[in-house]
């Protein structure tokens, strides 16, 4: 009976470490080696057949999710989601931000056999989003979108926008902004009489804001967004992919 191969991959993919074919092959001329047997060449086939026989896909590597402490995140579910949901109706608890590479290319595509995938430099050109959607999926924010440019050439003579849009240095989130942003939601609430929790990370462009009256923060423990913020679990991803996707089609050539 053959031993199972699998065992070092499962090992290094539990360090979070890349894999590649070339490296199994390797990896299978060194068992081969020290079971007395040198007539291993790791064939292409057998490679196909290897990854076929034990459900190996090859798949992009993103997020931090690795990085993230399970015991933190199950304890905060256990005790501070528990006391928000408690204090707070599934409508009234919002928020999340995210980075979109707005100019990125689709990172696959199409080519003759033997043609080598190759590409251009990545657009690193940003803008920061704020996605604030409540827990219930019952109502949504208007988009807060904050670019480098006061006035950018592309809004030239445009009125109205679909979002609100700021500017920035970096086109990331800062204090100022994020402060505007959260006390003219207070005042919006306000009117309403309506108090609502704001589920945020804790970072420097997230500063307590004294004076709120129908705005409670929720700060996340550190490297836990990726699992515990309620809009990282698919609704940025969707936003992301529909953008995506008009992007794609009005650069389509016809």
């Amino acid at each position: 009976m053959r031993r199972p191969e699998t065992e070092d991959v499962d090992c290094a993919r539990s360090k979070n470490l890349p894999l590649s074919g070339p490296i199994l092959v390797e990896k299978a001329k060194e068992f081969d080696k020290r079971l007395g047997d040198t007539s291993f060449t790791g064939s292409t086939g057998w490679l196909d057949r290897f990854k076929s026989r034990h459900g190996i896909v090859m798949k992009r590597i993103c997020g931090e999710s690795a990085a993230v402490c399970q015991e933190t995140t199950e304890g905060w579910k256990d005790t501070q989601l528990k006391k928000i949901l408690e204090e707070f109706s599934p409508d009234d608890i919002f928020m999340d931000e995210t980075g979109l590479f707005f100019k990125c290319l689709p990172n696959r595509t199409l080519a003759l056999k033997g043609e080598k995938g190759t590409g251009g430099k990545i657009p690193q050109e940003r803008i920061t989003l704020i996605v604030a959607a409540n827990m219930s999926g019952t109502e949504k924010l208007p988009l807060l979108t904050i670019g480098k440019f006061q006035k950018p050439r592309c809004l030239k003579n445009i009125k109205t926008l679909p979002t609100e849009y700021k500017a920035s240095t970096k086109a990331w989130m800062t204090g100022a902004i994020f402060e505007d942003w959260v006390r003219r939601l207070d005042r919006k609430y306000l009117l309403k009489g309506r108090s609502i929790a704001l589920v945020i990370d804790n970072c420097p462009a997230h500063p307590a804001i004294e004076s709120l009256k129908m705005i409670t923060f929720v700060f996340l423990p550190p490297n836990t967004t990726s699992i515990l913020q309620p809009c990282n679990q698919g609704i940025i991803q969707a936003l992301k992919m529909h953008y995506k996707t008009r992007f794609e089609e009005s650069h389509r050539i016809h």
